[in-house]
């Protein structure tokens, strides 16, 4: 159900990429706050980078769900037939290539929050930046379309000769 040969990607993967994305974002900023304000009350402070790697990868397998599961539903009857001469492709809900480029460009959006973020959030409260809200939601938005880049990248270029990327 990718987009069809010779396209990066289409409008319905495109909107079921970001809607599903903006769950996620949805999510780290809803729910995230909650878990690690419950970690730290119960004393867990030297663990919080690694819930906070571990909750990355959990939001990124649900929001991977999420957008094939929305991508299906966008697609609506599928593709249109093939020519009279070759047989129909199956239908398929995804294929391991995908998932390899997938987890692979979402493997770089955690590297990157693991090593980079803490960086920047250091810098601006140095610079005295308490309210952390807007530049993270900014920095979540940024990774998120380089993500989003990588992912379709990887797709194509993990896409066998014959099959539509």
């Amino acid at each position: 159900m990718p987009a069809p040969r010779g396209k990066l990607t289409d409008l319905p993967d495109i909107s079921a990429y970001v809607l599903a994305h903006a769950a996620g974002i949805a999510w780290g900023f809803a729910v995230n706050p909650m878990i690690f304000r419950s970690l730290v009350a119960q004393g867990y402070r030297d663990h919080l980078q690694l819930a906070a790697i571990a909750l990355g990868i959990a939001v990124s397998a649900v929001v991977l769900l999420i957008f094939l599961l929305l991508r299906k539903a966008m697609a609506g009857s599928g593709a249109p037939p093939p020519p009279a001469d070759l047989p129909a492709p199956p239908a398929k809900f995804t294929d391991l290539r995908e998932i390899s480029a997938y987890v692979l460009a979402h493997a770089a959006g955690i590297a990157w929050g693991f090593a980079v973020n803490p960086m920047i959030f250091r810098s601006l409260i140095a610079q005295g930046h308490r309210n952390l809200m807007l530049p993270g939601l900014a920095i979540s938005i940024a990774v998120s379309l380089v993500v989003l880049l990588i992912f379709l990248f990887l797709r194509k270029a993990m896409a066998g000769p014959r099959e539509p990327t």
